[in-house]
């Protein structure tokens, strides 16, 4: 890595943690991530201690309810094979609470990476910088300060959820919840990439901070709640079937997510280059309008 790109991430993710956004994303980060956590594991505690279910057999319960699978497919959109894979060969509770996430990651890591550029440019603030270094180190520097403060919060918002599952509801054992926790831990930060990119870009363009935020989060949403109706109405009126439009939700990140915690390596790898690729075209842009705007 460029030194300056180094120097520059640094004090971009020092900063972010002093301020009252970096602040405010931390809050809203654990209070997302622990309030699933506590959705699937308080009802979880409750039959525990009520039925008085050896843990062993409580494991058995919930990876063999039919209920639960159903939910899983509802939810991923996936065969009966994913379906078991994650409620059956994995950690079932915390693969509930993974795909769950997966869901809110994108908009909590918009109001992690919304400020990476868009209040300097408001405030000139790039003046005296770009005399010692070059349009694109401020750039890349700002945005792999937002993917490490996002990385950060995420991988202390995981280790608590996990130690929790361990030790007070128990009913995994300690190597399985930990490594599916790594790898929905990489989940989770790949699918962040995209969605920090796509903040560099918008502000990159813009020269307001709340502005950026704004844009990023009605991308974010309108896109997805754009492609669903279409996917409705297509649906309804062209009698097609539910998958035949599943293609569409392909066009963002978000179509990708919970193929990044496939059990088929294949697709599991298929969901991550897309988000690279994603991550590379938001990049592109974002330098793109970066180097040509009036610093």
């Amino acid at each position: 890595m460029n030194s300056h790109i180094g120097l520059i991430a640094q004090y971009s993710m020092r900063f972010a943690m002093r301020t009252g956004g970096g602040i405010i994303f931390i809050l809203v980060l654990l209070t997302v991530g622990f309030s699933i956590a506590s959705l699937f594991i308080s009802p979880v505690e409750s039959i525990l201690d009520k039925s008085g279910i050896p843990h062993a057999d409580a494991y058995k319960l919930i990876s063999s309810s039919k209920e639960v699978k159903s939910a899983v497919s509802w939810i991923t959109g996936a065969d009966e094979a994913q379906s078991n894979y994650l409620i059956t060969e994995k950690p079932g509770l915390l693969s509930a609470i993974l795909l769950f996430l997966l869901m809110f990651i994108p908009y909590t890591t918009c109001l992690g990476a919304f400020n990476q550029t868009a209040g300097d440019i408001g405030s000139r603030g790039f003046r005296y910088l770009l005399l010692r270094t070059e349009r694109r180190n401020i750039f890349f520097g700002r945005f792999v300060g937002a993917v490490s403060f996002t990385v950060i919060s995420s991988v202390f918002t995981m280790a608590v959820v996990a130690l929790y599952l361990q030790f007070k509801v128990g009913i995994y054992s300690g190597a399985d919840i930990w490594m599916w926790s790594l790898q929905g831990l990489v989940a989770i930060l790949a699918l962040s990439l995209p969605y920090a990119a796509l903040c560099a870009w918008f502000s990159a363009i813009l020269d307001s901070a709340f502005g950026a935020l704004a844009i990023c989060l009605l991308v974010t949403g309108f896109t997805v709640l754009l492609i669903t109706l279409f996917q409705s109405v297509g649906t309804l009126s062209l009698n097609m079937q539910p998958g035949d439009l599943s293609w569409l939700q392909r066009l963002t990140p978000w179509g990708w997510k919970y193929e990044l915690l496939s059990g088929k390596l294949q697709i599991r790898s298929m969901a991550y280059l897309a988000m690279a690729g994603f991550t590379g075209l938001f990049l592109w842009l974002g330098l793109r309008s970066f180097e040509k705007r009036d610093l």
